[in-house]
């Protein structure tokens, strides 16, 4: 693998991997940018051109072009999940929870995982791949942790990741039910 220094340019720049990836907004891009920074720089480096994050924080509704559904995996985000302005750093527990679930989703796309609807997977199907998506998402969010050596930013446990989607489905249930 040869190294790309222009791999972690910033997504306001026009041009760079980034722009070209990610499109929920500039300080929800930023988010996006730190939590691809805990992929591994080889994973990263091989599907720069292959991933497009998007959510409608910024708009009421988006159209991905057809281009883009063609040769690019999407990876639509909830605003539920988005950091908000209280989310000052990595460390906070919205943001922890926001990075694995990027990282999750990346560990969908690159292991060419299938729809659990549109490919008709069993429920066993289902849950082994999301399992495996786990599984690489907490190994590459820990190892990044081991390998910044911050004492401030702990490893992600399976406890937290219960907590915040436990969190997260009580929310999603109250926007359902018009409450």
């Amino acid at each position: 693998m040869t190294y790309d220094r222009n791999l972690y340019n910033s997504s306001l720049r026009d041009g760079s991997y980034f722009n070209a990836m990610l499109d929920c907004g500039d300080n929800h891009n930023w988010w996006l940018e730190l939590a691809l920074k805990y992929l591994p720089v080889n994973v990263l480096n091989d599907n720069k051109e292959r991933f497009l994050f998007t959510s409608t924080a910024a708009r009421d509704a988006c159209r991905v072009a057809r281009h883009h559904c063609q040769s690019r995996e999407i990876i639509l985000l909830s605003e539920r999940i988005l950091p908000g302005a209280e989310v000052r750093d990595e460390t906070h527990p919205k943001a922890r929870y926001f990075i694995y679930v990027v990282l999750h989703e990346v560990a969908h796309a690159i292991q060419n995982h299938k729809s659990p609807k549109f490919d008709r997977l069993t429920q066993e199907e289902y849950e082994i791949q999301e399992q495996e998506a786990d599984d690489l998402a907490m190994k590459w969010f820990n190892d990044h942790v081991v390998e910044r050596g911050n004492k401030h930013l702990l490893p992600i446990t399976n406890v937290e990741i219960e907590a915040a989607q436990a969190k997260n489905i009580d929310v999603m249930k109250s926007l359902n039910s018009g409450v």
